[in-house]
């Protein structure tokens, strides 16, 4: 019945190329290598828009809202080459953590001057904090100046 439904579903063309797989898993498969691919084109893009991001005339929550909204789309189309493993070893919760640390020295990299010793502290923290609470000593250390 699925296999009826996603042949139903498909342009005549492509239904006619995988008419014959003997499966629903078969039929996914062959229409996932064929047809998923990544745009590399488009991850390219977004890392560069990330890279090249910087706080500049945005205040501190429109600057981490334009980075967040960029990593999110850039982890969306790399999501198949993202681990799904159950890992009992700790190696993928090591590697989370330092992506979540290099995420956070890339946003702190982009700040404009004013946040110099905030960011000094924040770096000099061990464990590094979460982004939520970097962004929080960030955000409280902007309202006690005023700005």
């Amino acid at each position: 019945m699925v296999m009826s439904w996603i042949l139903n579903s498909l342009v005549k063309e492509i239904a006619d190329s995988v008419e014959y797989a003997n499966d629903v898993v078969e039929l996914w498969r062959e229409l996932e290598d064929h047809y998923d691919l990544t745009n590399e084109t488009k991850l390219y893009q977004i890392q560069k828009e990330i890279n090249d991001l910087s706080q500049g005339v945005l205040d501190i929550i429109g600057y981490y809202t334009k980075m967040k909204k960029l990593w999110e789309e850039l982890s969306t189309l790399s999501a198949k080459t993202q681990c799904t493993c159950q890992c009992t070893c700790g190696d993928k919760e090591n590697m989370h953590k330092a992506e979540k640390d290099r995420r956070l020295i890339q946003f702190l990299m982009g700040l404009n001057e004013v946040y110099i010793t905030v960011r000094g502290s924040i770096l000099m923290m061990n464990p590094l904090p979460s982004m939520a609470q970097a962004f929080s000593l960030l955000s409280s250390r902007r309202e006690a100046e005023g700005s």
